[in-house]
């Protein structure tokens, strides 16, 4: 029996983001899914997914999601949250500020025969640099 497509979701937010759980992310993964980031970047296979889930933690190693709202419809689960988390450690080139973020987000999932095969993630990138100190508010 397959699981359902929103407990797998939660997986990816929960144990591969969250904790770190690349275990969870070999099981819950397509070998070839396909990961849209917040800049457009598209990331290919389960390993460039992990390499970014564990850059993302390793700069908010506190990084933790509240679920606001969740819509499952066939293969898709789409999926509002806030995010939240402290900027310590480098990514992307930028140092850490030290300084703590919360924005919201929706991410689209599409999960066919237990498998995450796709990740679409949209969230509020600007807000989050505002508050790293990266970016000056307006």
């Amino acid at each position: 029996m397959t699981a359902d497509p929103r407990t797998i979701v939660r997986q990816c937010f929960e144990d591969v983001v969250c904790r770190g759980d690349m275990a969870v992310a070999d099981r819950v993964l397509a070998k070839d899914v396909v990961f849209t980031t917040v800049s457009g970047e598209v990331l290919r296979g389960r390993g460039e997914f992990k390499r970014f889930a564990e850059a993302f933690r390793s700069a908010f190693p506190d990084i933790r999601f509240q679920f606001e709202a969740e819509v499952c419809e066939g293969e898709l689960v789409s999926t509002r949250y806030v995010m939240r988390g402290t900027f310590l450690g480098t990514l992307m080139g930028l140092l850490p500020t030290g300084n703590e973020f919360s924005v919201r987000g929706i991410d689209t999932f599409r999960v066919v025969d237990g498998k995450v095969v796709e990740i679409y993630a949209s969230f509020d990138t600007l807000g989050q640099m505002q508050q790293l100190g990266i970016v000056p508010k307006l």
